[in-house]
């Protein structure tokens, strides 16, 4: 034992708590940098020096500088991230769409259908008023306008959709080209036993992204690296990262690293982007088809059985169909039969065109054909699906088009509930994470001070050595 040992305990203690300081000077400025883990100086006791009548302490070593971090906590948050994404963006798909159809409003296809039916009653009334046959016109192609217009809507909602599949697999390849970059860099960095702190903390930041768009999980291998799987199917590992692919399709798919399978269970926003342009928009795109196909066709057949009276003296002609429809229909199917297709028939550009009696034989006074028209809005039919056998529903027209309505309201209040669900659990992981990682200001003020206190402590031992040898200096003169 000597005196100069006795510094080199003081100088490690020294080192140790400026080393300290100098950490939580970092943690103070990293304070509201995103994704930064608080950092912590490990210290343990040195090697002892042993002498025959025991061993006696040397001081104080770094054996290093750790960030404070969970894994499981990590996960948890990802996987409610992922969550809160999804839900967020079938809420907002779904939003549109219940605003796309309106209901209940003025100018709603239930007041249009309501118009039209209407006017067919009107006419009923009085068969042979040019006025209300105008009106009948008017008011089908008003129906198949509201019905353009909803079609129209649903696939610019669809093509801004996969607009934003494609950008979050934009993101996704940059991210992961980032991540696998950062994999190379942490081995490196790693390699001589140390933590690349900041250097994980980026990744992670990355991986969170990551997540959230695909409800991708990760692995980290023995090196230091991660490897990051989506839909059980690997991504990144290591220096490799593995470009996915939004193939345009109907529905769309999204493949990677050039294969043709494409991936499945993907979550996240970019696995609600696929449901909604595969699913959800589709679903209703064919129930309106349904309900077009159910119009045209009833409302034809009856138009059809009727006579228009024209000239002078007035003389009865078949009346054709109201609607545009082409049998035998091309193929494919018949396009007037969707929502996107419907429109009047060639020959409705006037009110004369439109049959009211029920035959030729029955004069034009009869109302027959107009009446039949008008009951539609309460008759049951079957309706089926556009491959003509597929039968949807046995209502009425209003009733199934009410279904509709309804069924995307209860769809959309229930993604709704689900989105407020989904964040107050990202909301409490992140808290759960934070209390954890994130940086106290007022906790690193205060170690700062004690380790200002332990240092000052380790300055005073050299003090108390220079007494130390002064003593011994005195003596020997």
């Amino acid at each position: 034992m000597s005196i100069g040992s006795i510094l080199n305990m003081a100088r490690s203690g020294m080192n140790v708590q400026m080393a300290a300081i100098q950490t939580a000077s970092q943690n103070i400025s990293n304070a509201s940098t995103e994704g930064y883990s608080k950092q912590r100086v490990d210290t343990a006791t040195a090697l002892p020096t042993t002498f025959p009548y025991g061993s006696i302490g040397t001081g104080v070593e770094i054996t290093g500088i750790t960030r404070a971090r969970d894994t499981l906590l990590d996960a948890t948050y990802r996987t409610d991230a992922a969550g809160s994404s999804a839900a967020d963006t079938t809420s907002s798909a779904l939003t549109q769409i219940q605003s796309i159809f309106n209901e209940p409003s003025d100018t709603g296809l239930s007041a249009t259908l309501d118009k039209f039916w209407t006017a067919w009653s009107d006419l009923s009334n009085d068969p042979t008023n040019g006025a209300a046959k105008s009106v009948v016109v008017d008011a089908g192609a008003n129906v198949a306008s509201t019905l353009n217009q909803f079609a129209s809507h649903l696939d610019a909602l669809d093509q801004t959709n996969r607009a934003a599949m494609k950008a979050d697999v934009s993101k996704v390849n940059e991210l992961t080209g980032q991540i696998a970059d950062l994999n190379t860099h942490i081995i490196a960095a790693e390699s001589n036993g140390n933590s690349a702190n900041d250097l994980r903390d980026e990744r992670d930041r990355l991986v969170d992204q990551v997540a959230s768009i695909t409800g991708g999980q990760t692995v980290e291998r023995s090196n230091g690296s991660i490897a990051v799987y989506v839909g059980g199917r690997m991504i990144v590992d290591g220096a490799t990262a593995k470009n996915l692919i939004a193939n345009d399709d109907s529905p769309p798919t999204i493949s990677y690293g050039g294969g043709t399978l494409p991936l499945s269970g993907i979550g996240g926003s970019l696995g609600a982007e696929l449901n909604v342009s595969g699913t959800v928009i589709p679903t209703a795109m064919a129930k309106l088809d349904t309900l077009t196909k159910g119009i045209v066709q009833s409302v034809n057949a009856a138009h059809s059985s009727g006579t228009v009276y024209s000239g002078t003296p007035l003389t009865g002609s078949p009346a054709g169909n109201f609607f545009d429809e082409t049998i035998p229909p091309p193929a494919g199917g018949d396009p007037s039969l969707t929502a996107r297709g419907i429109k009047l028939a060639p020959t409705m550009t006037g009110g004369a065109a439109v049959a009211a009696s029920g035959g030729s034989s029955t004069g034009p006074g009869d109302n027959s054909v107009a009446l039949a028209i008008s009951n539609l809005r309460d008759s049951t039919q079957t309706l089926t699906a556009a491959d003509g056998t597929t039968v949807v529903a046995t209502t009425s027209l209003d009733d199934y088009y009410n279904s509709i309505v309804g069924d995307v309201a209860t769809a959309s209040s229930q993604a709704n509930d689900e989105s407020t669900v989904q964040s107050t659990l990202v909301s409490n992981a992140q808290a759960r994470r934070q209390s954890v990682s994130g940086v106290s200001t007022d906790e690193e003020l205060i170690d700062v001070i004690q380790h200002q206190h332990s240092y000052q402590a380790a300055a005073r031992m050299v003090n108390v050595v220079d007494d130390m040898m002064q003593t011994l200096i005195s003596l020997g003169q």
